[in-house]
């Protein structure tokens, strides 16, 4: 297995050595994490703390999963649930000296339960009342479209549905790529995914990351037009309020 040092001296672990899951328990969620290959822990002090950091809407929760020597495989996590969160697992040192020194640690993860992703964009169920449907975008991990998880099926729903597609999607790519030419040019990340597809549908169109406001906006809106074009959006809405209005007569 391959391993990595950062310049700090902490050790980049692969997210593939271990298995985590949260596991729905009534009002209450149990964690659990499973080192599947120990190797990944080989050359750590005995008594390092093994944590995982999660993160979903601006809540932060560290929990401690005891020491590599003595591990726990659960953790009960109370308060409100957690969806899609980001995730990070993280080997702390308890030596006296070094109290709280992170030792090693994986890159951050988006934790998928009962969602569905397509490609660069994450779908999950979701209690968004009084709302149908909201979009999550944070640093870390792909941006997330919560939908109504009263609706029958709703990641189906909103990759399916002709109307859902057509009045949203634009306006998830606009808020996408509004917080991407914020930030700058970027090199790796969920980002660079973005931009990676957005050049898949415009060719040598390069996102105007040094540009002013209206020439962002109009590239926005050329890149919407471009796959409203491509997927035959209004085609799709006009051909499924058809069948609808002929159902309606039968």
């Amino acid at each position: 297995m391959r391993k990595s040092v950062r310049l700090t001296g902490r050790r980049q672990l692969a997210q593939s050595s271990f298995d985590m899951h949260i596991t729905d328990r009534g009002e209450s969620q149990s964690v659990s994490l499973v080192v599947i290959d120990p190797s990944v822990l080989h050359g750590f002090p005995a008594n390092s703390s093994l944590k995982l950091k999660l993160a979903e809407n601006k809540r932060i929760e560290v929990l401690d999963f005891g020491t590599i020597a003595t591990r726990q495989a659960k953790v009960e996590l109370d308060g409100e649930p957690f969806l899609a969160p980001s995730c990070q697992i993280r080997i702390v040192n308890r030596a006296s000296d070094q109290d709280g020194l992170l030792l090693g640690s994986t890159s951050s993860f988006t934790y998928k339960s009962d969602g569905e992703t397509d490609g660069i964009l994450l779908f999950q169920p979701a209690d968004t009342a009084p709302r149908s449907w909201r979009l999550d975008i944070s640093d870390s991990s792909r941006p997330i479209l919560y939908i109504d998880k009263k609706l029958p099926n709703p990641a189906y729903f909103a990759r399916t549905d002709p109307t859902f597609i057509t009045s949203v999607f634009p306006h998830v790519i606009t808020e996408v790529f509004r917080r991407i030419l914020e930030t700058g040019a970027v090199e790796d990340g969920w980002e660079a995914e973005w931009v990676t597809w957005a050049d898949s549908l415009m060719k040598g169109s390069k996102p105007p990351f040094n540009d002013d406001e209206q020439s962002k906006a109009k590239w926005i809106g050329a890149l919407i037009d471009t796959f409203c074009s491509r997927h035959d959006l209004a085609g799709k809405l006009l051909r499924d309020q058809q069948v609808r209005a002929l159902e309606k007569k039968q």
